[in-house]
């Protein structure tokens, strides 16, 4: 497969989008597709403990602020654990999203269970990138977090009505943020799209494939910065484009969705409490729907966005890893292996959780 720069990756990776999306032109095949890529998205969700509430001490409220600090942390403690879930899901999946678009094999069990190994190489190779960002951005962060909280506006000497003040206190804290997660994301966006493709296809340690990224980096560096570049100006603009659509959706919706609410109304609120029961209650079933739709459009739109991204990254990578890239466009002397036909069930029992993909010496 021949190196695609940033710009010439979109095509090919819109049209594989497509046939992968809209070729068989079936909407189950489509929103399971869609739902891996949305949710594969959790693999990059930062896990937050909920703020904490300062109480003044009192010798009155001691006890009523144990119980307060007691329930506060089981909630933190719930947070933590469902975000360590949804973590280690997310993280699986954009193993699973990964293969589905460089094969086009939809069948999302099987790929699911050949990652059960090489998932924890790759959530340890992302918390240890989530440390090295902590450890170079507190040397910035830190001196911004002392000057905000040593301002008059953190201490209440600022008038709140003067916003230029409390701009002028937070414009510095917030530019430090700005300038940190700009390198920190485009990094993290690397290691996405350039690292997990050598776990998936060789199954290769973490290190080797940091140096593969960095690599790749001192090969090309004008191409790797544009590549981050598009690839975030594609996804704002399919959010921005996807984000129209579905308001306007939800417009032409609420039409019937809100002549079906009148109606209730209109038939119902003269009657007694039961009616008024009756009433609410379907305004309550057709909010559920309509709330049902929208989350449905949600995970199709923005699913469907990840997906695309994705196809963007390995058709930019594919010709810069010959085993990517015999996947994508198969040379004459490596022919392209097709999706596998639906496993048997006995097959499934008997899948291995070894890597899916074949082996390749390196990146050349």
């Amino acid at each position: 497969m021949q190196r695609l720069n940033a710009i010439d990756a979109i095509a090919p990776a819109w049209n594989h989008t497509q046939r992968l999306l809209a070729g068989g032109r079936n909407w189950r095949l489509l929103f399971k597709v869609c739902a891996v890529a949305f949710f594969a998205q959790l693999g990059a969700t930062n896990i937050n403990f909920p703020g904490r509430q300062i109480i003044p001490p009192s010798h009155h409220a001691s006890t009523a602020t144990a119980i307060l600090a007691g329930f506060l942390l089981l909630i933190g403690l719930a947070v933590l654990v469902i975000g360590l879930i949804l973590f280690y899901i997310g993280s699986r999946l954009q193993f699973v999203l990964f293969e589905i678009v460089v094969r086009q094999d939809t069948w999302v069990g099987p790929i699911w269970r050949r990652y059960g190994r090489v998932v924890w190489r790759w959530i340890g190779l992302k918390v240890l990138f989530l440390v090295v960002a902590i450890v170079c951005a507190l040397p910035f962060l830190l001196p911004a977090i002392l000057h905000l909280v040593h301002s008059p506006s953190f201490h209440g000497e600022v008038d709140p009505q003067n916003p230029g003040a409390v701009l002028a206190t937070l414009l510095p804290f917030l530019a430090v943020i700005l300038a940190l997660s700009i390198p920190f994301v485009a990094a993290y966006l690397l290691l996405l799209d350039f690292g997990l493709p050598s776990l998936a296809l060789e199954d290769a340690p973490m290190g080797e494939a940091v140096r593969r990224i960095g690599r790749l980096i001192r090969q090309e560096p004008g191409q790797v910065a544009l590549y981050v570049l598009m690839r975030f100006l594609l996804g704002l603009a399919w959010a921005i484009a996807g984000e129209v659509a579905i308001g306007v959706a939800m417009l032409i919706l609420l039409v019937p969705f809100g002549g079906l609410a009148l109606v209730l109304f209109a038939t119902l609120h003269h009657g007694g409490p039961g009616a008024h029961a009756a009433m609410i209650a379907g305004w309550v079933v057709l909010g559920a729907i309509l709330a049902v739709i929208l989350i449905l459009a949600f995970v199709v739109v923005f699913g469907a966005c990840y997906t695309f991204l994705t196809a963007y990254s390995v058709y930019f990578l594919g010709g810069r890893y010959p085993l990517l890239g015999n996947f994508l466009e198969p040379g004459p002397g490596a022919p392209f292996t097709p999706p596998p036909p639906p496993p048997s069930p006995e097959e499934r029992e008997d899948r291995d959780g070894g890597p899916s993909l074949p082996m390749n010496p390196a990146i050349a």
